[in-house]
């Protein structure tokens, strides 16, 4: 496998006109089997700030996860079954959910987007990997009333 590096100047040469203008990769959520164990990995291996706690699900039940806040991203860490990348988040500029929703169910309907809980916008590339599309300034919060 080549070095990333290698390969990403393989096409730094290349432009094409995007949809959305992604800017970051705002986060990565990360299905573990043990979220103290995982936070503790993450904060000693990379820094940043842990926030601790659960979230409810739309069925109710709650799911244990702790975040790991770097300077620009973070890292989710959840308790949602094997141990998987969940799915990946990029921040792109002037977002707003409800024109992103219909740009992707008009130009990209095979992506089957979703949002969730009204604040999160999520789709799936033709492999079935689910991605999310998010203000530049997410970082995982409810919005609050």
């Amino acid at each position: 496998m080549a070095p990333i590096g290698v390969v990403a100047d393989a096409h730094a040469g290349t432009s094409t006109i995007s949809t959305f203008r992604g800017r970051a990769l705002n986060h990565v959520t990360l299905s573990v089997t043990d979220v103290e164990r995982s936070q503790e990995f993450y904060s000693r291996l990379l820094g940043g700030t842990i926030s601790c706690g659960s979230i409810e699900k739309d069925e109710g039940a709650k799911v244990k996860n702790a975040t790991l806040t770097l300077p620009d991203s973070f890292i989710a860490l959840f308790k949602l079954g094997e141990p998987r990348v969940h799915h990946f988040c990029v921040g792109v500029e002037t977002f707003s959910i409800d024109a992103a929703l219909e740009t992707l169910k008009s130009e990209f309907p095979e992506s089957k987007p979703i949002t969730y809980r009204g604040e999160e916008l999520y789709f799936r590339d033709p492999d079935g990997i689910l991605g999310q599309i998010s203000g530049m300034d997410y970082r995982g919060q409810r919005k609050t009333p």
